[in-house]
């Protein structure tokens, strides 16, 4: 577990270090493509969901979805949230608008 005050996070508000650049290389960079996807795999894993009945699942912390769009390779229905407008602004265009 990290320790407390070395995430930047919890140094300051979400938008000082999760912006819009810092999304697209998320989206860009294909080694968190990877590391997002065996990580997701692994959760459906340890989830043991039902075989071959698509669930719905909340990604807490989603980012810019990689994990999401592996839920949706696997069938998986799925919502997520984040504490950066600008994470969530790569995959899903104009939610913004929607949030106050």
């Amino acid at each position: 577990m990290a320790c407390r005050g070395r995430r930047p996070e919890h140094g300051g508000p979400p938008e000082l270090f999760y912006d819009q650049n810092e999304a697209q290389k998320y989206m860009r960079n294909s080694r968190m493509i990877d590391v997002q996807t065996k990580m997701t795999g692994r959760a459906l894993e340890l989830l043991d969901l039902p075989d071959e009945k698509p669930c719905f699942l909340l990604d807490i912390g989603c980012g810019t979805g990689l994990s999401g769009d592996y839920l949706s390779e696997e069938g998986h229905y799925w919502v997520g949230i984040d504490i950066s407008l600008a994470m969530l602004g790569p995959w899903s265009p104009g939610c913004s608008a929607a949030i106050p």
